[in-house]
């Protein structure tokens, strides 16, 4: 069973001390946050640094560049290429760290435009589009992680957005906490909703207002038990990671949430082979 975390929970540690303190609590897996790896200035020092994940015991999973600088697509056409380029550096990094999963996300509403929802959905496809095309013939592709403050949080932007793209390639990351947050309501319902356009999850907790700040599974206020069901009725056959970031002790929120993350992926039923 993969039992992954990420890397972004130990943003105040150094690379080094950030997968040590996962494997110690019990992770077997590891999704990268790149200012992580600025050190991994060369091929032969990535290379280094999966030697020294494996021999913690750490599948490499997954490249974490959601909210990156580059991902400024709304304002002409000089950012639109800037996104671009971001997005096709973040998929050859990915491959030389040995990994095909990008993760990214949809972007925010601009504030300085009343640009309407259907030309953002149009640059959007546009950019996905294009590359996805540069990722499709590498192996590698993007799931997007909409956030309380970003446009996917609307489910119907989200599933047009996916409707229109290559969906072996392009695919939903339902964060717990996120959803917990920007639809307090309704986060069951969006799974059902979103249905199989979700390719990955986040699996945490929340308070229900903090967005940033993901509770070790069971420690805040979602209905957990509901959301597996809904995750089995949609017959949910992707990938997870056990997100703790923003917890102040992130530590002791692995030690807490894996047994309960563990039960939830066995549930789910992606505790057979590597599919967790």
């Amino acid at each position: 069973m993969r039992l992954c975390g990420n890397s972004i929970t130990f943003q105040d540690y150094s690379v080094e001390e950030a997968c040590q303190r996962l494997a110690a609590a019990g992770c077997n897996a590891v999704e990268m946050w790149p200012p992580h790896l600025a050190g991994c200035r060369t091929p032969a020092l990535l290379r280094q640094f999966t030697d020294f994940a494996a021999e913690l015991g750490l599948e490499l999973w997954g490249l974490n560049a959601v909210g990156a600088d580059y991902f400024q697509p709304f304002g002409g056409q000089a950012d639109y290429d800037r996104s671009l380029a971001g997005l096709k550096e973040d998929v050859d990094y990915a491959l030389e760290l040995g990994v095909a999963d990008v993760m990214v996300w949809e972007g925010v509403r601009p504030t300085q435009s009343d640009m309407p929802d259907a030309d953002l959905l149009a640059i959007l496809v546009s950019l996905f589009r294009e590359a996805i095309d540069y990722a499709r013939p590498k192996g590698a592709r993007f799931t997007a992680e909409p956030h309380p403050f970003t446009l996917g949080m609307d489910n119907k932007f989200m599933k047009r957005l996916c409707d229109q793209l290559d969906r072996a390639h392009f695919g939903i990351l339902f964060d717990f906490c996120h959803y917990g947050v920007g639809q307090p309501d309704g986060y069951v319902e969006a799974i059902y909703d979103l249905g199989a356009r979700i390719e990955h999850l986040h699996y945490s907790d929340t308070d229900g207002r903090t967005s940033e700040l993901h509770y070790p599974p069971g420690k805040g206020v979602l209905d957990l038990n509901a959301m597996n069901q809904a995750l089995v009725d949609i017959k949910f056959a992707g990938t997870s990671t056990l997100d703790m970031y923003g917890y102040p002790v992130p530590e002791q929120g692995y030690i807490w949430g894996l047994p309960v993350y563990r039960a939830a992926l066995l549930e789910i039923g992606l505790g057979r082979g590597g599919g967790g």
